[in-house]
């Protein structure tokens, strides 16, 4: 299931400073972690950043105030005017009147901004898309910028990091399918590591390794037909959506995922369908999917090679929810989640007052 979002109630305007606390008093432990995401972003040389949970402090992650959240990652109402203020630059409105930032306004004002990279800023924008409807409301877009804010504190198991986690997994949970296939989770993992230390083939034993302590696995027998008769069978997850099928089919036939047509029964299985709400509700060992159209002219067609490839136990099969990854984080079982998710810069502050790359931050906590 898709992790919860209590913070959903965020004010639309200026929020007041709440109450509580958290910091690295005696009794927490702090971890060093920078955010430091491609080289983006590096570490200050003389107060780095710190990962800090309190093992004394418990929070309602169902019904923990906005304010708190905002007071935590230090916040305030001047911040969110001026953040305010560039949001209604770019900002339109939709068919209900209501202010928003389409994918493309996003673009440009990253473009402008130069928040992140090119490669991500589509990743970006569907994370903070609360609704999934293709537009970031002004409450999208002032939670979204504050979990991603360089300086925001990662402090696992209060209002941050809950915040920050559910964002972290929706940004690497590329499908929308409510859980971490094996590629996503793969992704996440080799972005919690700097990569200049590490080859390809320990990143993916790494992979294989966490997906065997986090991933949980519900598998069916495909057997893939066209009119004229057998093609395959492969086993996959049920959590897998019509693009990863797509990408398992192209991989076995040798043709490409565009132009694919597929049929489960009468029912046409689209991209973004998940399988288990086919096989699942029909409690179906096996599927009898049909293809009904594909680009066989294009054959054979050579795929980029990807993590699951290299997988041929059940590790590539295995799904991780929302409470088992944040279950993980909070007992430190995952690190390196800290620099996940984190603009390159930041965008409350003027441009004559934004610190450099790589400056000390204001908070003790990330």
């Amino acid at each position: 299931s898709s992790p919860a979002r209590p913070l959903d109630r965020a004010p639309r305007a200026c929020v007041s400073a709440g109450t509580g606390t958290m910091s690295d008093e005696k009794g927490a432990r702090c971890s060093s972690e920078p955010p430091a995401a491609h080289g983006e972003m590096q570490p200050s040389e003389s107060r780095p950043l710190k990962v800090v949970i309190d093992p004394s402090w418990s929070f309602d992650k169902e019904h923990c105030d906005p304010a708190e959240f905002f007071w935590e990652a230090k916040i305030g109402e001047d911040a969110i005017f001026i953040l305010q203020g560039r949001f209604e630059k770019y900002c339109s409105r939709d068919e209900t009147n209501e202010r928003c930032l389409t994918l493309a306004a996003w673009m440009r004002l990253n473009d402008h901004y130069r928040l992140c990279g090119t490669d991500r800023v589509e990743h970006f924008f569907r994370a903070m898309d609360r609704s999934g409807q293709g537009r970031l409301s002004w409450q999208d877009f002032l939670v979204g910028c504050s979990a991603a804010n360089p300086v925001t504190p990662h402090i696992l198991n209060s209002f941050t990091g809950y915040l920050r986690a559910q964002y972290i997994f929706e940004f690497y949970n590329v499908s929308r399918s409510g859980s971490l296939e094996f590629e996503e989770l793969a992704r996440l993992l080799v972005d919690t590591r700097k990569q200049d230390e590490i080859d390809q083939e320990d990143n993916v034993t790494f992979a294989k390794k966490v997906a065997q302590e986090l991933g949980e696995v519900s598998v069916v027998t495909v057997r893939l037909n066209n009119l004229s008769g057998m093609l395959c069978d492969f086993r996959a997850s049920t959590k897998w959506t019509g693009v990863r099928v797509r990408r398992e089919i192209a991989a076995k036939l040798q043709v490409p995922t565009e132009g694919m047509e597929l049929l489960i029964g009468e029912r046409v299985f689209e991209k973004a369908d998940i399988l288990e709400q086919i096989v699942v509700a029909e409690d179906l060992p096996t599927v009898d999917m049909t293809m009904v159209r594909t680009n066989w002219e294009q054959w054979p067609c050579n795929h980029e090679e990807t993590f699951s490839d290299k997988i041929e136990g059940l590790e590539r099969l295995t799904h991780v929810t929302f409470p088992r990854f944040y279950e993980a984080l909070t007992s430190e079982r995952l690190r390196g989640t800290s620099r996940l998710f984190r603009f390159q810069r930041q965008i409350f502050q003027t441009r004559s007052r934004t610190p450099a790359v790589g400056a000390p931050a204001r908070t003790g906590g990330a």
